[in-house]
C-alpha cells in the first residue's frame, strides 16, 4: 500500500494527468509562454524530468526482488496507510475538475491524448536520468554495453550530485544561498518594475 501511495502521489508531483497538479503546470506553462517568459517553462519541465527520475529510481528499488526479507524499522498503522493513500487518489482526482461547471471547465483538458503523450515522455525521460545518474540501479541486461558505457560514464556525476547535495544541506550554506536566492529574486523584481 506504501507503494502504490508513493507512486500515485509522485505521479501528482510530475505533473502528470489527470492530477491537480497537471492543472496548475499547464496553466504556469501557458501563462510563461504567453508572457514570453521562456525560462519559466525550462524550469517547470526540468522539475517534473528530476521528479520523474527520482520517483522511477525509487520504484525501481521498491519493485526490485530483495535478496533478504525486508523488515521495517517501525509499523506503520494501517489507518496512516489508507489516509495517504486517499490523499494521494484526491491529489490525482483534482484534475478531473476540469469537467466541472464553470469556471473550473477553463482548466486543461487532462484525457486529451497530446498531453498524455507530454506524460509518456516526461516518464521516458526521468527513467534515462534515474537509469544514468543512479549509483544502486536494479541489475542490467548482460548483452547492453551501450547502458553499462553510459552508467560508468554518468555514475561520477551522480556521486558529484549527491556530494553537493550534501554539502548544501548544511544549515550555514543553505541559509546563506537562501539569502543570496531572495536578494536576487528581489533584485529582479526591482529591475523588472
Amino acid at each position: 500500500m506504501s507503494v502504490l501511495t508513493f507512486a500515485l502521489a509522485g505521479l501528482a508531483l510530475m505533473g502528470l494527468p489527470p492530477s491537480g497538479a497537471f492543472a496548475a503546470k499547464k496553466l504556469l506553462l501557458d501563462a510563461a509562454g504567453a508572457s514570453g517568459q521562456w525560462w519559466w517553462e525550462v524550469v517547470l519541465d526540468v522539475g517534473g524530468l528530476l521528479t520523474a527520475s527520482y520517483v522511477v529510481l525509487v520504484l525501481s528499488h521498491a519493485l526490485s526482488p530483495a535478496a533478504e526479507p525486508v523488515k521495517p524499522r517501525a509499523p506503520v498503522s494501517r489507518l496512516a496507510e489508507i489516509a495517504a493513500l486517499a490523499l494521494a487518489i484526491c491529489s490525482l482526482a483534482l484534475g478531473l475538475a476540469a469537467f466541472g461547471p464553470a469556471p473550473l471547465d477553463a482548466l486543461p483538458n487532462p484525457l486529451d491524448p497530446k498531453e498524455f503523450g507530454s506524460a509518456l515522455l516526461l516518464l521516458v525521460g526521468g527513467a534515462a536520468i534515474a537509469l544514468a545518474l543512479g549509483r544502486r540501479l536494479p541489475p542490467l541486461p548482460a548483452g547492453d554495453a551501450v547502458v553499462a558505457l553510459v552508467r560508468r560514464a554518468t555514475v561520477p556525476l551522480g556521486a558529484m550530485f549527491v556530494r553537493a547535495d550534501g554539502v548544501l544541506r548544511q544549515w550555514p550554506v543553505a541559509g546563506l544561498a537562501l539569502i543570496v536566492a531572495a536578494l536576487a529574486f528581489g533584485a529582479a523584481m526591482l529591475a523588472r518594475g
